[in-house]
């Protein structure tokens, strides 16, 4: 998932906007059966024996709920786009507070630098 992130991620977005096309370039890409490559080209393709069909309705899913969240902040849904993007991220996600129709989720209205920082 970081290889793509790093490929496919958009700068000069909002967060929410970014993980949205994130997710939709993704599988894209997943889908097409594009080789997901070691990013210094030392290694070839990183995990060969990945299931790109169930990877790629997995993300396919991801980029659907991430369209929704979007949509769902613009109209002021909060809750609904907290829920949806919990969806996408799990558990270790926030949830909306209990007993909140309209919890006040923030995102920034400048986009965030992106920094390539080197693994390992």
């Amino acid at each position: 998932m970081e290889v793509l992130a790093l490929e496919l991620m958009p700068t000069g977005h909002t967060q929410p906007i970014a993980m949205k096309e994130f997710f939709i370039r993704a599988a894209y890409h997943v889908e097409s059966v594009l080789p997901v490559e070691d990013p210094a080209r030392l290694c070839g393709p990183i995990q060969s024996d990945l299931e790109y069909d169930e990877f790629g309705a997995r993300l396919r899913d991801a980029a659907d709920n991430a369209a929704l969240a979007v949509a769902a902040q613009v109209s002021n849904d909060s809750a609904k786009a907290v829920r949806l993007w919990g969806e996408i991220f799990g558990d270790g996600f926030p949830s909306a507070p209990k007993g909140s129709t309209n919890p006040a989720v923030g995102a920034p209205i400048v986009p965030r630098p992106v920094k390539d920082t080197p693994q390992g």
